[in-house]
């Protein structure tokens, strides 16, 4: 699959534990570590307005290569300790998805 990717993580957040959630993640640098990777282009994370504990991450990709590059790296250089302070804030940790973009 070659062109341009986007990549898509929920995260459910336990009730009340919102502000931790977004500081671990911050720790964990993962809106900032991923451009080391070539072909990386941007990501967020975004909030639900409806449900305050759902999470996305969005992130864009010049195409599925790079992506997966991110997806052998992306522990790279995150603590054990920092990995387990933000699984603890979660529901139910999933592995995110890529989807081609088709228009």
């Amino acid at each position: 699959m070659n062109g341009a990717v986007r990549s898509v993580i929920r995260f459910t957040v336990k009730p009340g534990r919102e502000a931790e959630f977004e500081a671990a993640f911050a720790a964990c640098g993962m809106l900032t570590r991923p451009r080391a990777i070539e072909g990386f282009v941007e990501a967020e994370l975004a909030r639900g307005l409806e449900n305050p504990s759902e999470y996305l991450v969005i992130g864009r990709w010049a195409d599925a290569l790079a992506y997966a590059a991110w997806q052998a790296r992306s522990l790279e250089g995150v603590t054990a300790a920092q990995r387990q302070a933000l699984l603890e804030t979660l529901v139910d940790p999933r592995p995110g998805a890529a989807y081609a973009v088709v228009a």
